[in-house]
């Protein structure tokens, strides 16, 4: 499409040869009629712009948005604009207007369908918007005087394949101050159970981001588990836990209880049975199953769906499986040593296919240009976990299923990074090499596998001359083409964070830096494909710029400022610095440093840090995001941040 600016129509110079020649004295008739043509729709816009002044307020909430399920279930807050210099209420309350219209509220809730009633005013009119959300009920015990086994929270929820020697943990929530019992269909009879009071962990938001007051945790009645272990002998398949809640009364006819239930009249109690839903099947295999990872790098975690254990374990990787909870299969890593991944990502191998193990004879050393490669000859490939540790600089690598038989390690005398390489076995199946450094700084490393031989790369120190220079930086503007947040006033994310980027890449590459951006303007850049541009581009750091808003439930009011955040230790350092940098730049709360797991801070071949610059969910922090000026200051704060890291390598 032809750029406006190009037509002779609209511009109000032509391009004739080389030289410029103004309309008025080459085309007087053509100037004549876009004169009028923009006299006219000068006198247009004005009477629009008036028309819309001497109108009622118009209201814009940008969240929640009409019909939105909130995860807080007691307060959270709404925010939005409407015309500049009208007032407002929300459900009664007066809320603070911004001068340019922006506004942000916090406000109770109750559980349900709820309903934001807005009313705005001004000196033309009255406006209303009415703007419905779910919100959820707290987990509130069952009344006394009733008998009840909750739906939600019984356990096992998926069906459990177990071996012998197992315990097995099962559980639901009920009407407090009764009796509880469970068996195991055609395998136990009954078994007692107990009730416990749990204290449920504050909301992660406001563990996070808020104040974190011991009343935000909430106290769950009527908690009944029970255990079992497996002994030798059991088998089942398919088995059903059963439980029965009941309470002994005085008199049956006060006493409410569903047609479920029944009354024991020679107990004077009232039952209930009900059951999990997932299935118990307990099985030795005297053939071990063993499944190989697909070809793509899979995330072990420590339970299902719970923290990493083990990252990026590359394909052909064989684990033993020892048991399974609905799509998660159980892994033996060591002698007690366990993980866990989601069924798909393997194929299981043939039956008599040996347990992966390896032994370990030789390691040797090797310098390059810009690492120095640690080589590790194995039998075929097992699973790997780094460690690192600071002060002394410390690398510790762990391949479980590898046993030691080393009698050789030569190193490189070309090498400057390692001092020294140690092996140890602390248990059988656990083999441990820890290096370590004669540099200050780890600068990243990198573990992969060439055939069944694994590699580790560990990365020397950029040689930085003066200032920056000499030193690689990758720095990535968050989200698009998703907006990522967005402001009262309609402002997204992804349009100041690139912003910032190019006022900081002019600031590094003033300095002597090197800077690639992960994208360079609105186009589409994945995720993982913004970590993978800062490794395949062999760049010293990762910066990862975003601004911020909180989760539901997150008093906005005390909980907002400027916050950085790493994940392997390495980063640690550059997360304290440049977050001490842009806290005194740009004079907004301190809101600290964090470990956080984001794809963004994981990557561990580079030093690699995500920063929440301001909140963009404010009014206030909004219209700074829009000044050029504040996109400067922040892009400095950065900037000086990373001087001070490298500086203070230099001065240690």
């Amino acid at each position: 499409m032809r750029n406006p600016a190009e037509s002779e129509d609209l511009h109000p110079f032509s391009q004739g040869g080389d030289k410029l020649r103004p309309y008025a004295f080459t085309q007087p008739l053509s100037f004549m009629k876009n004169s009028l043509f923009l006299l006219i729709t000068f006198l247009f816009c004005l009477q629009s712009s008036a028309a819309e002044v001497n109108n009622p307020p118009v209201i814009n909430v940008v969240y929640p948005r009409e019909g939105q399920d909130i995860t807080a279930y007691d307060s959270t807050f709404i925010f939005g604009s409407l015309t500049p210099g009208s007032e407002l209420s929300i459900n009664g309350q007066k809320v603070n207007v911004h001068k340019n219209g922006a506004f942000i509220a916090y406000l109770p809730l109750q559980p349900g369908d709820f309903v934001f009633d807005l009313i705005a005013y001004n000196q033309y009119g009255i406006s209303t918007k009415l703007l419905k959300v779910k919100v959820p009920s707290p987990f509130l015990p069952a009344p006394k005087d009733t008998l009840r086994i909750e739906p939600y929270g019984k356990n096992p929820s998926v069906d459990l394949l177990l071996n012998p020697g197992d315990i097995i943990r099962t559980g639901f929530q009920g009407t407090p101050g009764c009796s509880a019992l469970f068996y195991i269909e055609g395998l136990t009879s009954f078994i007692p159970m107990t009730e416990s009071y749990e204290k449920t962990p504050v909301y992660w938001g406001e563990g996070v981001w808020g104040s974190w007051k011991s009343e935000d945790s909430v106290i769950r009645k009527g908690i009944y588990t029970g255990v079992y272990k497996l002994k030798s002998t059991d088998r089942i398949e398919n088995g059903k836990i059963v439980f029965e809640l009941y309470k002994k009364i005085e008199n049956p006819d006060s006493f409410y209880y569903p047609a479920e239930a029944f009354f024991d009249r020679e107990k004077m109690q009232v039952c209930m049975l009900d059951s999990a839903a997932g299935r118990i099947t307990i099985k030795e295999d005297l053939v071990p199953r063993i499944v190989e990872l697909k070809d793509t790098t899979t995330i072990i975690r420590t339970g299902p769906q719970l923290g990493y254990k083990l990252l990026y374990q590359p394909g052909g990787i064989r684990f033993l499986v020892t048991g399974k909870a609905g799509v998660w299969l159980k892994l033996r890593l060591a002698e007690n040593i366990e993980g866990w991944a989601r069924e798909e990502l393997f194929n299981s191998l043939p039956s008599g296919t040996p347990v992966p193990q390896s032994n370990i004879k030789l390691i040797r050393t090797i310098s390059l240009n810009d690492r120095t490669k640690i080589r590790i000859p194995l039998n075929q490939k097992i699973p790997y976990e780094i460690l690192q540790e600071l002060d002394p600089p410390i690398l510790t690598l762990k391949l479980y299923g590898g046993n030691s038989d080393v009698d050789w390690i030569r190193y490189d005398t070309r090498d400057g990074i390692i001092k020294e390489i140690r092996w140890e076995q602390p248990q059988k199946g656990v083999f441990e090499l820890k290096i370590y450094l004669k540099q200050k700084r780890f600068w990243g490393y990198d573990l992969y596998y060439q055939g069944s031989e694994l590699n580790l790369d560990i990365k020397k120190e950029p040689e930085i001359k003066s200032r920056l220079k000499g030193l690689r930086i990758c720095l990535d503007p968050g989200h698009s083409p998703d907006p990522g947040a967005v402001g009262p006033t309609g402002l997204e994310e992804k349009v100041v964070n690139l912003e910032i980027a190019n006022n900081l890449k002019k600031l590094l590459e003033k300095n002597g830096a090197e800077v690639i951006l992960t994208r360079y303007g609105a186009e589409e850049v994945g995720i993982y494909e913004r970590a993978d541009k800062a490794v395949k581009n062999n760049c010293n750091i990762l910066i990862s710029i975003h601004n911020n808003a909180l989760p539901d439930g997150v008093n906005p009011f005390y909980d907002h400022g400027t916050s950085t955040y790493y994940y392997h230790p390495q980063s640690l350092g550059l997360a304290r610095s440049i977050q001490q940098a842009l806290v005194g730049k740009l004079k907004l709360p301190d809101e600290g440093y964090y470990y956080g797991n984001l794809a963004l801070s994981r990557p561990h071949q580079l030093l690699s840090v995500l920063v929440e610059c301001a909140f963009i969910m404010l009014p206030e922090q909004e219209e700074l995001l829009r000044e050029d000026s504040f996109q400067k200051k922040i892009a400095s704060g950065i900037y000086q941040g990373i001087l001070e890291f490298i500086r203070g390598d230099k001065n240690d």
